[in-house]
């Protein structure tokens, strides 16, 4: 994957591979589907954020870019109404194969088909910096089928301290403009973003930088053969699980490779 930095827009540019629902599908057709779907039943992180904004468990919660399911079927198991959509088709069809319990659904973030004030929340991690021309039209269907005060939650790559430094140093090869024929993603200004989701009717109330680990391992070379096989480690330990954690969490304040933001959607 070529990394490209953007001068004008703050950016990086990720070139290599078209992020097409055809990509998505032969990506997650890899591995088991049940096992990576079931491992997420009790991901701490996606309840905490839920007890918190829906302690009540009312009202439905749309997924943006489901994917394999994994987190509608985390809200579904432990009561919440969820609902996915995603545009990859026979991942979606093989997720309803293996969970017709669950509502996941072929669509589009882009021009949604649901009615306006459907949802109480809109979840999507890792979704509008894979759209060439922008995330205007997520933002705007995200807008328009959340109830008034409902919540949304968006996940994606970002400028952390790290890669900002790398940027004024010259260290990323500097792009040149002009619509590459396989792009992948952007990697965002995350104030851009925040003002573009202010200007589109959306209050900020919180934001977390995460994936720390793996930021400073793709972005630091030198220290990637080891963080790697840290990163990648599946076994049980306890003590290695306790120190992947914690540098985590100390790494993403500076490296972060993900920013996680919570908005409220105005009244109107």
């Amino acid at each position: 994957m070529k990394v490209l930095y953007d001068k004008e827009k703050r950016r990086l540019v990720y070139i290599g591979e078209s992020a097409s629902p055809d990509f998505w599908d032969s990506h997650w057709e890899k591995g088991d589907l049940r096992k990576s779907v079931e491992k997420q039943k009790d991901n701490k992180f996606i309840l905490g954020i839920l007890r918190k904004y829906f302690p009540d468990k009312k009202g439905r919660i749309l997924e943006g870019g489901c994917g394999r399911g994994q987190i509608v079927y985390c809200m579904h198991v432990h009561g919440y109404k969820s609902v996915g959509i995603d545009f990859a088709k026979k991942t979606i069809k093989r997720t309803k194969e293996i969970f017709p319990e669950l509502d996941v659904r072929v669509g589009d973030v882009r021009a949604l088909q649901f009615p306006e004030n459907y949802f109480a929340g809109y979840w999507s991690e890792g979704v509008i910096e894979h759209f060439w021309k922008g995330y205007d039209d997520i933002l705007r269907e995200a807008k328009r089928v959340l109830v008034s005060g409902g919540y949304a939650f968006f996940t994606f790559p970002y400028m952390p301290p790290l890669r900002k430094l790398k940027a004024k140093l010259g260290l990323y090869e500097e792009f040149s403009g002009g619509e590459p024929d396989n792009f992948y993603q952007f990697v965002l200004d995350h104030d851009s973003v925040i003002r573009d989701f202010e200007a589109s009717g959306f209050k900020l109330m919180q934001k977390r930088a995460c994936s720390g680990l793996k930021g400073f391992k793709d972005e630091v070379s030198i220290f990637k053969p080891f963080l790697q096989k840290l990163y990648d480690h599946q076994g049980e330990s306890l003590w290695i699980l306790g120190f992947r954690y914690l540098l985590d969490r100390l790494l993403a304040v500076f490296a972060g490779h993900m920013i996680f933001l919570v908005l409220r959607n105005k009244n109107q």
